[in-house]
């Protein structure tokens, strides 16, 4: 800083210097106008003093043409002689001249030294003048230059000021920068240690919440697991097996509880008390488990005991009506044929007229014109589910029942993009549980027919739909010997007075559109997939997800088939309907009959075989020939292609 304020004086000094230097050239130049002056005067008095002696010199007195020099020269080559006597000239020629051209030349060098004076004073005026100029021009010059050197300076010497002040100012805000910094890394660090003194108390609360939610959980499950052994006999005596590892759970619990009110809660106490809740949970859910466990065991050892005593009762009762057919079969050889059972034929007309009168529920519904759009959505809500049903996945199939429930529930079902609900319509349940019911029966025509397996998931949907909507179950059963009077079973002959078309359509065939009745093959085709989907519906199982069992199991078919082999054999469809019966059910009916079971295919297969033997010769009766005598001969019948694995839904 010193050596700023030494730089600055040290300008100002110098232009001060500069100054005097200006006042001494000042002083110069008027030196030299005083010369000057005196060169004019010196000049003036030599013209006047040649003016005064111009008469009396004749010759050139000056220069390389002097005489005087000529004369010199010759006397410094000549060798030197006495000296001559002077002579004056001036005097000579003043004596001579006249005086009237001394006048005369006189007169002139006044008037030349009048006008050499003149010519000299404007000249040395002029030279002034120019002299003056040029001085002022140099001084104003100097003046602007001396400015402005001077403004430099002065604006050097602020800015110099300034620089200082700033590097002063500059110090002072280092320092307070400093200070600022020092002062934020202080409360910077204070922030850290509060903030951490603050998670620690976070950390501390939240181990305490997770150990007292820990606690509320053994607490809540504890009082739940004394409920659940209070309430049931069976459960005390597994709640005793649990009990040493419940008190040792609620001590090391209540140990941890201690520790806290001390402070002392470290993050392993945490785990401790999760790890406790957990088994806490644990053991209630295994003693809800062994609970279920022990009450199933104990109910399906009363299920089987009921069941057993069912079976031996169901047992003596198809033995009892199998010799009571066995009896009529006696008594019909010596009587005549048989048609038909009288009970099922009353069970056919029954279910015939529960069919028409439900008809006749949704007969306004059919014929109101302005209900199309309803009447297909129906259509459309029965057939998509139906038309897609496979046996792919559970999953698959407990969607399809879902949909059809809910539609004959009344609820609304999506179908495509918009929805429909039958109870729209008063009438709207009873058509659509008659259209289920037909197009089940109707799917054993059209698909089960060309692919026997289809049978399998079709029977175990229309079985979980039987169980909720008993009355679809009717409406299905009486479409069944609507379709296929096999099923009755009865073979009924032509009456008097009765047309083939009316004989046939009884028997079950269909007459195409110019009235041509079906052929025989087309016929057992399609009665074949109607009937082996009437067998799959008696061999179904319901679902795990429902409870109650198949309304229409074993014990029907068993009826059916103690019914048909006491009717006179027919070609062809007697033979077709009993290969497709033993091949679809044989298996189960094995299992569940066993002895009772092989005896009927010994009556079949001898006698029932010896009256077909004298009618039939075709394909079907030798299929049903060559499949009995390999049940007999293996003691088994293998299961159907396509059969639903037990567990699958």
């Amino acid at each position: 800083m010193d050596s700023s304020y030494s730089s600055i004086e040290n300008s100002y000094s110098s232009i001060d210097n500069l100054s005097n230097s200006t006042k001494d050239l000042g002083k110069l130049d008027i030196s030299i106008s005083e010369q000057l002056a005196s060169f004019g005067r010196l000049r003036i008095s030599a013209l006047t003093k040649a003016a005064e002696i111009s008469p009396l010199i004749k010759d050139v007195t000056i220069g390389p043409r002097s005489p005087l020099k000529k004369e010199r020269i010759i006397q410094d080559t000549q060798p030197h002689s006495k000296p001559e006597k002077v002579i004056n000239l001036l005097e000579d020629k003043l004596g001579d001249g006249d005086l009237r051209h001394s006048l005369l030349v006189k007169k002139y060098e006044a008037k030349l030294q009048e006008t050499s004076q003149d010519l000299f004073r404007n000249l040395i005026e002029r030279m002034m003048t120019n002299h003056a100029e040029a001085m002022d021009t140099y001084w104003k010059r100097q003046h602007d230059e001396s400015q402005r050197k001077t403004l430099e300076l002065r604006v050097r010497k602020l800015q110099m000021i300034k620089q200082l002040r700033e590097s002063d100012n500059m110090s002072v805000l280092e320092e307070a920068k400093l200070d600022e910094q020092r002062c934020q890394l202080i409360n910077r660090q204070t922030l850290e240690n509060m903030n951490r003194i603050l998670a620690e108390q976070n950390k501390a609360t939240a181990r305490f919440a997770k150990i007292t939610d820990s606690h509320t959980k053994i607490c809540i499950c504890y009082n739940e697991i004394i409920s659940i052994i209070e309430s049931d006999e069976l459960a005390k005596d597994i709640g005793l097996k649990h009990m040493t590892s419940l008190n040792n759970i609620l001590s090391n619990m209540s140990d941890i509880m201690n520790l806290c009110k001390s402070g002392e809660i470290t993050d392993k106490k945490v785990q401790q008390s999760e790890v406790l809740a957990l088994n806490m949970t644990n053991i209630k859910e295994k003693i809800i488990i062994d609970l279920d466990t022990a009450k199933n065991e104990q109910k399906k050892r009363i299920q089987e005991e009921e069941l057993r005593k069912k079976q031996i009762e169901e047992k003596k009762a198809e033995e009892t009506e199998l010799l009571k057919k066995q009896q009529e079969v006696q008594q019909t050889k010596k009587s005549g044929p048989v048609f038909y059972s009288e009970s099922n034929y009353a069970y056919y007309l029954e279910l015939q007229n529960y069919l028409t009168e439900y008809e006749a529920k949704y007969k306004q519904l059919l014929e109101d014109s302005n209900l199309k759009k309803f009447k297909f959505d129906c259509q459309k809500a029965v057939n998509t589910p139906i038309n897609a049903l496979s046996s792919v996945s559970g999953t698959h199939m407990r969607n399809t029942l879902e949909k059809l429930a809910k539609l004959l529930r009344g609820e609304k079902v999506e179908i495509s993009d918009s929805y429909v609900s039958a109870s729209l319509h008063p009438q709207g349940l009873y058509y659509c549980n008659a259209l289920l019911a037909k197009k089940i029966v109707r799917q054993g025509d059209l698909l089960v027919s060309s692919k026997p397996e289809a049978a399998f998931p079709l029977a175990a949907l229309a079985v979980a739909l039987w169980v909720e909507f008993p009355e679809f179950g009717r409406l299905l059963e009486a479409y069944f010997h609507k379709q296929c009077p096999y099923l009755v079973p009865m073979f009924l002959p032509q009456k008097q007075g009765q047309t083939d078309r009316e004989f046939y359509l009884s028997r079950g065939y269909i007459y195409n559109e110019d009235n041509i009745v079906e052929k025989q093959d087309k016929f057992l085709k399609r009665i074949s997939g109607i009937f082996r989907l009437r067998c799959a519906i008696w061999i179904a199982k319901t679902p795990s997800f429902i409870s109650a069992s198949n309304p229409h199991s074993l014990r029907h078919g068993w009826k059916w088939l103690a019914s048909f082999i006491n009717l006179k054999p027919e070609p062809d469809i007697c033979a077709t309907l009993l290969h497709d019966f033993f091949n679809v059910c044989g298996s189960e009916f094995y299992k569940h009959y066993g002895k009772q079971f092989t005896k009927i295919i010994k009556i079949v297969s001898t006698e029932y075989l010896a009256i077909l033997q004298n009618i039939d010769e075709g394909g079907p009766k030798t299929r049903l020939e060559v499949f009995l005598q390999s049940v007999l001969q293996s003691g088994t019948i293998p299961p159907p292609s396509g059969l639903l694995p037990s567990n699958l839904w």
